[in-house]
């Protein structure tokens, strides 16, 4: 991946700087142009100055660990660097600096002065590429700094260009933009908690309004927009009545809910009209404090069970399902009631979406995202086209001698990292694995050993780093505890395979068919199911304990809605059996 970008960064900058060259006859006649009078290095505000400058800004967390390189102390690394990221040999640039994030972070601050401003600006269109490029890179393995990357900014002032992937990049660019004119730098906002009575920074519920809309119930209904009956409303009259929660618990209130309806509610309301009122909803409710938010989730999930006991009386056993399922959660002052075929994808972005500080910004970003272009399948038309990125070595490792040597129950042929393999998964089954269990139960047990216990090894987002070739493979997994998608998915299939249980590995893509990526299907009882351990074991780490697995034996229409394979070429998971075991374990 690093590799192919660093490429492809150099190539459109060179596009960009030889637009100019070529002539025709009569310019090349045409008297050269008087030189443009540029200042001295020494005259600008070094790049190192610029990024220090900028980093109070930048709204960089307490206790992130930062790596500052600048030409002063560490010349080659930099340059390295910056080749890397902007395809730009160390003869092409001025001056420099980077403060960047280490381990699992995304946090990222590039000053770059070149020659002249044309440059400057091919290198803004590079940094932009860079910025889908790091998203991509945190898709599905840790959302909150891939939304990071995806907020990033990049900022000229003439010739000089600063990259900004931080949790303020507006205050960050304001920043760079000050120091480089010699302004004073915006003032620190001092961070004093207030009283929660007096605290006003909340988002009104009213201008998440067509966020939630668009976001929280696209997620929650992905056939929403598609001609599906549905409602929308922030009035509040009949939630006492509705839900058992007075008008004085809460200040605001937004509701979508959709159907098919089973008839219009008349004008006087009844807790028999309301209960048939609508089959999904999405109430959210921001309380006066955090406690009363905690009281109206209570309400909320008293509310659902009552609707779902309505609709086992009137035998609609499937529907009634989907209402057992759902949540009432609270974060914040927020409290919402989420119930939906698709519940799990919305009980994960509400917390996101209504605690974050510019949810315009984010809400811009969703809609017009800085995601490639969606190419849609046309044998698939759900699914985005599949082409394989080839920016990573995805082959296989060969077990082809454990699996033998487990079969005989005799080791001693194996030597090196085969013997050292073969001993970690024979310890690990020994863990985990009993007798009688049933395929899903030993499906569940390796999954969940493997998401609590292997972490996903980082250094393949570093630019500098160089990620060590058993993470692809199941060493990396069973023996090192640290792996890549592929070592992940190559751990999952061994255990699989040597207890027994029909499995294939998937070497596919995500974001839109820009990044490799792995992962697994599994055969219970003639039918397939899709996993993905990895996504699963990030969402573990990023959210801790009561994150829900929400790749753990998936359909392929579920699976394809951020990932992309070879789909003529798979076999299709038509089926959903999670067995219970949707809580990491």
């Amino acid at each position: 991946m690093k590799r192919a970008f660093s490429m492809l960064l150099a190539l459109v900058l060179l596009l960009v700087l030889l637009s100019g060259c070529g002539q025709s006859e009569d310019t090349a006649a045409s008297p050269e142009p008087e030189p443009v009078e540029l200042a001295e290095p020494s005259e600008l505000p070094a790049a190192q100055a610029l990024a220090e400058a900028v980093l109070p800004a930048s709204g960089k967390e307490e206790g992130l660990e930062v790596e500052g390189l600048n030409r002063d102390v560490d010349a080659e690394r930099l340059a390295a660097y910056i080749e890397v990221i902007c395809g730009l040999a160390a003869d092409r640039w001025e001056d420099a600096a980077v403060i960047r994030g280490t381990g699992a972070s995304a946090f990222e601050i590039v000053v770059l002065r070149l020659a002249d401003e044309d440059a400057a600006a091919g290198l803004e269109t590079v940094l932009a590429e860079y910025l889908t490029a790091r998203e991509g890179a945190f898709t599905g393995y840790a959302p909150v700094e891939a939304e990071m990357a995806a907020n990033g900014l990049v900022q000229r002032e003439e010739r000089t260009v600063g990259l900004f992937i931080c949790p303020d990049p507006e205050g960050a660019g304001e920043a760079f933009s000050a120091a480089y004119h010699g302004e004073a730098l915006p003032a620190p906002v001092e961070a004093e908690p207030e009283p929660i009575e007096e605290q006003d920074e909340f988002t009104p519920l009213f201008e998440i309004h067509d966020l939630l809309h668009r976001l929280l119930l696209e997620a929650a209904c992905p056939e929403w927009g598609s001609g599906l009956e549905k409602a929308w409303t922030n009035g509040t009259a009949t939630n006492e009545i509705k839900y058992g929660i007075a008008p004085d618990q809460y200040a605001e209130f937004v509701l979508g809910n959709w159907g098919p309806h089973t008839f219009t509610i008349p004008d006087i309301y009844t807790p028999e009209v309301l209960f048939q009122e609508n089959q999904y909803e999405v109430a959210i409710f921001r309380a006066n404090s955090e406690d009363g938010a905690a009281e109206l989730v209570k309400a909320l999930d008293s509310y659902r069970i009552k609707r779902a006991e309505q609709l086992r009386t009137e035998e609609d056993d499937t529907l009634a399902e989907v209402w057992e399922n759902g949540r009432a959660i609270f974060s914040g002052r927020y409290a919402a009631l989420i119930v939906s075929d698709y519940m799990e994808d919305a009980v994960l972005l509400f917390p996101r979406i209504v605690n974050d500080p510019e949810t315009k910004g984010y809400f811009g970003r969703y809609i017009n995202g800085s995601q490639p272009p969606k190419l849609m399948d046309p044998d698939y038309p759900d699914r985005v086209r599949f082409t394989p990125p080839n920016e990573e070595d995805m082959s296989l490792y060969d077990t082809s001698a454990i699996l033998a040597a487990w079969k005989a129950r005799d080791p001693s042929a194996l030597a090196g990292d085969d013997r050292e393999i073969y001993d970690a998964a024979e310890a690990v089954l020994a863990e985990i694995m009993r007798d009688g269990m049933t395929d899903l139960e030993k499906e569940t047990a390796a999954y969940g050993w493997l998401t609590d216990n292997v972490d996903y090894d980082w250094t393949l987002q570093d630019a500098l780093a160089e990620t060590d070739r058993r993470s692809y493979g199941p060493y990396g997994g069973l023996v090192n505890r640290a792996a890549v998608c592929l070592g992940f998915a190559a751990s999952f299939q061994l255990l699989m395979d040597m207890s027994g249980v029909e499995c294939i590995t998937v070497v596919g893509a995500c974001f839109n068919s820009t990044g490799d990526h792995a992962w697994n299907m599994v055969k219970l009882n003639g039918e397939w199911y899709c996993v993905d351990v990895t996504w699963d074991a990030n969402g573990r780490e990023q959210m801790g304990a009561d994150y829900v697995w929400r790749y753990f034996n998936v359909t392929s229409d579920e699976m394809g809605k951020n990932h992309q394979w070879d789909y003529a070429g798979t076999p299709e998971a038509a089926a959903e059996d999670r067995g219970g075991a949707v809580i990491g374990q």
